[in-house]
Formats: C-alpha cells, sequence, structure tokens
C-alpha cells in the first residue's frame, strides 16, 4: 500500500474525534487551574445553578383553647406597713380562652402569635389587727386581653409542649371593704378604684393527645401594674405592682 492511501485511511478515522473535539469543552492543560462551572455543563442543559436546596411553604394550623386556673397572688405591698396582696386576697379561680396561628416550619415545630382574653376572681381574706379591729375586702376580679407570641414541640406523635409570653392590658374592678377601725365599725367603703393597667406574662405548657385534640397542663407567671387606691382610704393604701404565678388545665382543639 502506497503512502498516499495510508494518509487517506488515517484522515478518514481521524475525521469523527476531529469533529467532537470542536463540539465539546477545550481541555485543560494545568490540572490545578480554576474551572468556571458552566464549563461543566452539557449543551443543550441550561445554566442551573443550585441543584440541591428546595423551598416548601409553611404550613399554618388555627388552634382554639379553653383553660381553667388557680392563680396565687404575690408578696408584694398593698399598705405602707408591709401587708401584702396575700394578705388581703386567696388564690384566685380563673378561666381564659385562647387562639393561635401557627407556622409548621418543620414537621414538629411551630412558631406563631396568639391572643388571649381571660377573667380571674379573687376572695377577699379577712385581715385582724389589735384590740378587736379588723378589715375584709370584697372580691378582686382581674380581666385580661394579651397578645404575645408561641412555640410548639411536638416530642412524640401523642405529646407537645409550648412556650409563650405576652403583653396586654388588665382591668382592675373596684373593690370595696369593711371591717372596724379603732372600735369604730364602716362597711362598703372604697379601697381599690376600677382602672386599667399593662400586663406581661411567660409560661409553658405540656399537652397530651392526637394532633386535633389535647388536654394541657401549664404554668406561667404574671406581672401587673398595681391596683389604684380608692377614693374611701388615705395613703395608707399604696399598692404596689402585683405578680401572680398560674397552675391550668385546658383543652386544645386544631384544625
Amino acid at each position: 500500500m502506497n503512502k498516499n492511501a495510508l494518509w487517506t485511511l488515517a484522515f478518514l478515522a481521524a475525521g469523527p474525534a476531529f469533529a467532537i473535539a470542536q463540539d465539546s469543552p477545550a481541555l485543560w492543560t494545568d490540572p490545578q487551574g480554576t474551572r468556571p462551572f458552566s464549563a461543566l455543563q452539557e449543551p443543550g442543559r441550561g445554566q442551573g445553578g443550585q441543584v440541591v436546596e428546595e423551598w416548601y411553604t409553611p404550613r399554618t394550623r388555627f388552634s382554639m383553647s379553653v383553660y381553667g386556673r388557680v392563680s396565687f397572688p404575690s408578696d408584694t405591698q398593698v399598705t405602707i406597713d408591709d401587708l401584702w396582696y396575700s394578705d388581703f386576697f386567696d388564690p384566685g379561680l380563673g378561666v381564659s380562652v385562647e387562639a393561635d396561628l401557627l407556622a409548621y416550619l418543620a414537621p414538629t415545630w411551630g412558631v406563631g402569635g396568639y391572643l388571649s382574653v381571660g377573667w380571674d376572681s379573687y376572695n377577699g381574706n379577712t385581715v385582724g389587727f389589735a384590740p378587736g379591729d379588723f378589715v375584709r375586702p370584697d372580691d378582686m376580679e382581674l380581666t385580661t386581653g394579651i397578645i404575645g407570641v408561641k412555640v410548639l414541640q411536638r416530642v412524640s406523635p401523642f405529646v407537645v409542649w409550648e412556650g409563650r409570653m405576652g403583653i396586654g392590658v388588665v382591668h382592675y374592678s373596684s373593690v370595696n371593704w369593711s371591717g372596724q377601725d379603732a372600735g369604730v365599725p364602716f362597711s362598703n367603703e372604697q379601697l381599690f378604684q376600677s382602672i386599667n393597667r399593662a400586663v406581661w406574662e411567660i409560661g409553658g405548657r405540656i399537652g397530651v393527645g392526637n394532633p386535633h385534640i389535647e388536654a394541657d397542663f401549664g404554668f406561667g407567671f404574671r406581672v401587673m401594674g398595681g391596683a389604684s387606691r380608692g377614693r374611701d382610704v388615705t395613703n395608707f393604701i399604696d399598692p404596689d405592682i402585683l405578680t401572680t404565678f398560674m397552675l391550668e388545665l385546658g383543652l386544645t382543639v386544631r384544625f
């Protein structure tokens, strides 16, 4: 076979490889060189970037709850000689209705806001003085409206816990008292006047049930602006802030 025939065969064999090379990315002569990502893509596959990150719209759920509670008044002052709220009033009984809307960023974690409206009543307690003097206030009633933030975690298919913190307004009812002062009886004089104050709360709950209905046990603290001195008393009455510790039992329905 002559040389011209050999050159012709070599050219025909190399032709397809030469055509493929023209359509392919250039090869790098430096193995350590920087390679742009676009050079690694196949023709016709686009110029995409991230290929592993995915975004999901958070699932939201609405809940309604009803709670009954016992609230214990703090040892903060009502009079200038250190008589406390807990001297004048027994632990209170109350009820509240709470609604929340939570966004579940993960299957077991939710975060969102809540609105709570409640009512509490503290029975007046007789306070005795020597010799034979005493005072007895009427019941003190508090109405609260609180808005805040709540975090919830489902720790098992049947158990959740939640934490909350909120601020709002508390309305103190007017409170009268009766008794005997220096041997002189009196009745229905105003101890506290009706007033609105700020309230702050923090607390937590544990719930047991399925994803739609659960029973709750909770605890919490509230700090409220103090009651206001009534029109029939002197500056001997000087109420401080009122702090209460709460224990709750309730029922929650989730939609």
